[in-house]
């Protein structure tokens, strides 16, 4: 997922910022989110791509409550899909998945014991 952000003020002596944050692909303007402070005592600030890595590594669960709080359109709700494979019975119907980021599920056999 893309990130944007945005800081609204620096307090160099509490080592905090006040920054917006959002995907890049969100509905609303950055300037619609609320400003929230940051402190980033603890960051890398070796160079801008590092300030920037920890900054929004600190804020990811900031984008997912955004993310989640967001009213889902009425044509993206999703159909409930069980049971067997019918790849038939899934034409023209939303279908909702989660994305894992460096996993994945794996194929098990059950052994019982």
């Amino acid at each position: 997922m893309k990130v944007i952000f945005k800081i609204d003020r620096h307090m160099p002596e509490e080592k905090v910022i006040s920054v917006k944050i959002c995907r890049l692909h969100s509905h609303n303007s950055i300037d619609e989110y609320r400003s929230v402070r940051v402190d980033y005592s603890g960051f890398d600030l070796s160079d801008n791509e590092t300030f920037i890595e920890s900054l929004i590594k600190t804020c990811s669960h900031r984008i997912q409550n955004q993310d989640e709080r967001q009213e889902i359109l009425k044509e993206n709700i999703p159909a409930t899909i069980m049971g067997e494979l019918d790849i038939d019975n899934l034409i023209g119907n939303v279908v909702q998945g989660q994305t894992r980021r460096n996993t994945s599920l794996l194929k098990m056999t059950r052994i019982d014991l």
